[in-house]
């Protein structure tokens, strides 16, 4: 079956605290040959690595990532090693050329896992992996991230040149749907540009690191606290999210765990699931103002449980500068997940079919459909982004 592996933007580097935060889960070992290797000066020499290739659009979080020795790092880029969706190691066919032999000691073992079920590999990012490195085969139909084009071409990570067909010139970012696939060339026909070249490319910033945040089980109610009176709304959850994620994988606790310990409103089990979620849709920190309130990128949250789905929808939102609400949002969500041609008649009629919505907006004080035009620019703008 087809699969459909959008995401809403071009990836790249992880960031600092992820790298950190996989050498806290992986106990700074490999987690193929499981080698804990230092340099002489007792530095871990471990790295961190995409699954889903970070080229190809593969998000930077720790559920895309392995922590891999230099040498199963190569393995894993270059095709000898992928995994199976139990996490199993698969080798390449050893007929396939000579000289890595040493990669055959690890096929059917199993990878190493972190110290926290819910941050384990991902099913599908592996599945990508497996796909893009020939263990399977890609085939008409998937839909695929690409980055770094070049005149609507590029080369996929096993060398093969893809082509992209209908796609624009300056285009960066595109997903497109694979049309047919050759032993050289695979053609893609273009379906989304989801980002254009820049005229001038700036230097990368640095990695954003606040060093005022304690990730220390002593400190964690004293940060804890700090964020909840220095920020508010998405910039909260988001600053919550990073201080969780990281306090999790540095003392391998639960999310119930780390609840536990904090006497303080808003952090229960699911209100920490729900920022860590924040922190995992926007990993660089590049929210869009007040476009959406966190209430309503939990409306996000809560139709769209991947974060690249959850984001891929703001940012269409975003990209039509309307602002909004709670129900607004919650109504176009319910557009959205029905298969029907949206017109405006079809946008009244599923306002009205659900009464789970408010047909007044109490928070502004109009009716939802003065706004119903903004709910279908919208939905036209996401309409090939979104994985359903």
């Amino acid at each position: 079956m087809a699969g459909n592996w959008a995401v809403s933007s071009y990836s790249g580097e992880f960031s600092f605290e992820t790298k950190q935060n996989l050498r806290e889960l992986y106990l700074n070992r490999c987690s193929v040959c499981e080698q804990k290797r230092v340099s002489p000066y007792g530095h871990p020499e471990v790295e961190a690595a995409h699954i889903h290739p970070a080229q190809h659009g593969g998000p930077n979080r720790e559920t895309n990532g392995l922590l891999l020795c230099r040498r199963c790092h190569w393995g894993f880029d270059s095709g000898w090693l992928g995994l199976e969706d139990d996490h199993t190691i698969i080798v390449a066919d050893e007929d396939a050329a000579h000289g890595y032999e040493y990669f055959q000691q690890f096929g059917g073992k199993p990878l190493l896992s972190p110290t926290l079920d819910d941050l384990q590999p991902e099913p599908r990012f592996i599945q990508v992996h497996r796909r893009l490195f020939g263990f399977e085969s890609l085939v008409s139909g998937d839909v695929l991230t690409i980055g770094g084009l070049r005149d609507s071409q590029t080369r996929l990570v096993d060398g093969r040149r893809l082509i992209i067909e209908g796609g624009e010139e300056d285009a960066l970012v595109v997903n497109c749907r694979v049309s047919s696939v050759g032993t050289q060339t695979v053609r893609c026909e273009h379906q989304t540009t989801l980002e254009k070249r820049p005229e001038t490319v700036a230097e990368p910033a640095d990695p954003r690191v606040d060093t005022q945040t304690d990730p220390s089980l002593e400190g964690l109610e004293k940060s804890a606290r700090t964020i909840k009176s220095d920020y508010s709304g998405v910039e909260q959850k988001w600053e919550w999210g990073r201080l969780f994620r990281t306090t999790r994988a540095q003392h391998g606790l639960s999310r119930a765990e780390i609840a536990a310990k904090l006497p303080i409103d808003g952090t229960s089990k699911n209100q920490i699931q729900r920022a860590e979620r924040v922190y995992d849709m926007f990993p660089n920190r590049d929210f869009e103002g007040p476009v959406l309130s966190f209430s309503a990128i939990a409306e996000l949250q809560r139709a769209f449980p991947q974060p690249e789905d959850a984001r891929a929808v703001y940012d269409c939102i975003a990209a039509t500068g309307v602002e909004l609400s709670v129900w607004e949002t919650r109504a176009w969500v319910e557009l959205l997940l029905d298969d029907v041609s949206v017109t405006r008649e079809t946008v009244q009629q599923s306002l009205e079919e659900h009464p789970s919505l408010s047909p007044y907006d109490h928070t502004r004080g109009r009716k939802l459909d003065t706004h119903i035009q903004h709910i279908l620019t919208v939905h036209a703008a996401s309409h090939s982004t979104v994985t359903r």
